[in-house]
């Protein structure tokens, strides 16, 4: 089965290990890199980090009604052997929109680059399970990028890319423009896409960073779906684009 091979192929890169390889860098784990002393453990061994982050809590008015969102991710492991959580979603006007929770290894494959391959369940739309695989660091330019393909339980492929920028304009305010594209391979009507691009977002960040672990922030944004699944939502709501301006907060722990 191709699933099978994929996952097979995954395994090798995981356990194969690159005698040169760094942890990947980027302005965002900059942020979280973790504090304090190393989890209590075996001196001999690598010393265990381990932080919770909160990328994104906000709420606010949209074009479709009362938006909010949340973007959530937990790392515990060494420098080379990392445990990561991921979860994220959306809701308007008290209905879910998307959400979703990923179990991932992580592991450096470049001075920039982590490998990352497990699962995702998507909550909302729908209930489908995933597995998992891409790549996750910096490109030149200091952009933080994350590509991800995701291939369900059921054989259907999905894919997303994600970039994001951050521009000091002093030592506490900062601004976050990203990007994000999802584009799937075949149909799964059971979780509403469809084959072809599926939907984009489009936004900007402005936070200001009161303590290293705490950062409010006001952010508007853009978010249009596409093909059938963009014509699906015109019948459902008379639109398939949503423009959003909200309020939140980024933590750090």
């Amino acid at each position: 089965m191709k699933l099978a091979a994929v996952i097979a192929s995954a395994a090798v890169l995981v356990f194969a290990e690159p005698a040169l390889a760094q942890p990947a860098h980027s302005m965002n784990d900059s942020m979280a890199a973790p504090s304090g002393q190393p989890l209590p453990g075996d001196h001999e061994s690598a010393p265990v980090y381990s932080f919770l982050r909160a990328n994104r809590l906000d709420y606010g008015p949209s074009q479709l009604g009362a938006r909010g969102s949340w973007d959530i991710d937990a790392r515990i492991g060494t420098d080379e052997h990392r445990l990561v959580v991921k979860s994220e979603g959306d809701f308007v006007r008290g209905k879910g929109q998307s959400a979703d929770l990923q179990f991932l290894y992580s592991k450096p494959i470049s001075e920039f680059f982590d490998f990352q391959v497990g699962a995702r369940h998507l909550f909302v739309p729908g209930n489908r399970n995933y597995f998992a695989i891409g790549i996750q660091g910096i490109v030149p330019g200091f952009i933080e990028t994350e590509a991800t393909l995701f291939v369900s339980e059921k054989g259907q492929a999905s894919a997303r890319v994600r970039t994001e920028l951050d521009l000091a304009w002093t030592s506490r305010i900062y601004s976050r423009p990203s990007f994000e594209l999802e584009a799937h391979a075949s149909d799964d009507r059971r979780v509403g896409t469809y084959a072809g691009i599926g939907a984009m977002k489009l936004a900007i960040q402005t936070r200001y960073q009161l303590t290293r672990e705490v950062a409010p922030y006001v952010e508007v944004g853009w978010e249009k779906e596409f093909g059938r699944a963009g014509k699906l939502a015109r019948q459902e709501s008379g639109r398939s684009d949503n423009a959003y301006a909200v309020i939140g907060v980024r933590l750090l722990y």
